[in-house]
């Protein structure tokens, strides 16, 4: 399958942006190593092309190979004994969407992430570098749908970010973990996240835990998420899954909450549905519940495991403030997203 030449441009725009972030420039210039290592080091972030989608390659290949010598360079920062067959093992995704609201109007949003490990603390610290939702990341509330373009909020603003995780001894049931890190390249804003996650009951069809992350951020001050949720498989192909979530903070009179109800619909060949009815307010506010609606979105392997197409289509009742009308509001959107890399190991 060969590219839409209308997505070209716009994947050529997105690598051109992040290159004048000087984020390859800076790790390329910072892996001073030895001959023999640098030869050592470029053998292990090869990753092999394939000539059926040449230039699609070239970009997973570029975003994979900058991202695995970062990891080598980063964690021999800790330590010369490198193990670079696990160093190695970086994954991240480049996103492109847009969404057209009825209100807000068009917003365009590019996002970027990239997890790596770090051998030389004995395997539990890792690190981040990203663009993603400031506050949804901070505050713990990136993970409450289980998708990457988590039907967007049109308010949310995306920053820049990069800090360190550490994954504190746990079980099958019970895991924790820390990231301490900076946002915003303009006027940094330092931030702190526990993560506490507990699975309640599980079977061969149902799944049920709550997780806790406090918070500490120079802008908002202390805060805390809380999350609970449920899942069920329904058949081979369909899950249904109810989450809450709700966030106390400093900067907030109330609680600021989200209920949502998810259906998730396996298409095969890595083709997939999910359908959500949702409901958000704040309890410290006169409005209570300031938006319900629908949404709905759909993800689709342009290129198997290399590109992937993910439109959304949702319709929802907003009210910002008492004296105005609740009125209906459509949403439209479109995002492209670029895997890479590896997965860490489990």
């Amino acid at each position: 399958m060969q590219i839409p030449p209308a997505l070209r441009p716009i994947l050529t725009m997105l690598l051109m942006l992040i290159s004048s972030t000087g984020y390859s420039y800076v790790l390329e210039t910072t892996l001073h190593r030895p001959a023999d290592m640098s030869a050592q080091v470029d053998l292990l972030c090869t990753h092999p092309m394939q000539d059926r989608h040449q230039w699609i390659d070239e970009t997973q290949t570029l975003l994979a190979q900058t991202s695995c010598r970062a990891a080598i360079w980063l964690d021999s920062l800790f330590g010369n004994d490198l193990d670079l067959s696990h160093t190695q093992r970086t994954n991240g995704y480049l996103e492109i969407a847009g969404l057209e609201s009825q209100i807000d109007g068009f917003k365009p949003r590019i996002r970027f992430r990239v997890s790596m490990d770090l051998p030389n603390l004995k395997n539990r610290v890792s690190a981040f570098l990203g663009r993603d939702s400031e506050e949804d990341f901070i505050k713990g509330r990136t993970e409450a749908f289980g998708l990457r373009s988590q039907f967007p909020r049109v308010n949310n603003s995306d920053q820049w970010l990069a800090g360190l995780g550490y994954a504190l001894p746990g079980s099958q049931r019970l895991s924790a973990n820390l990231k301490i890190g900076a946002s915003n390249l303009t006027s940094p804003r330092v931030f702190l996240r526990g993560r506490l996650h507990y699975n309640l009951y599980a079977d061969n069809e149902n799944v049920l835990y709550v997780s806790a992350t406090p918070f500490w951020q120079t802008y908002d001050g202390l805060g805390i998420t809380f999350n609970g949720d449920f899942s069920r498989i329904l058949t081979p192909r369909l899950l249904l899954r109810f989450s809450e979530v709700g966030t106390l903070s400093a900067r907030t009179i109330g609680m600021d909450w989200l209920s949502a109800v998810i259906l998730y619909q396996n298409l095969n060949h890595a083709r997939a549905m999910a359908y959500q009815l949702f409901v958000r307010g704040d309890t410290g506010t006169d409005i209570g519940v300031f938006e319900y609606g629908a949404r709905l979105l759909y993800r689709h392997p342009l290129i198997a495991q290399k590109l992937f197409l993910e439109p959304t289509l949702g319709y929802s009742w907003p009210r910002f403030d008492r004296p105005t009308p609740r009125q209906g509001s459509y949403e439209i959107g479109l995002g492209i997203e670029i895997p890479f890399g590896q997965p860490s190991a489990p």
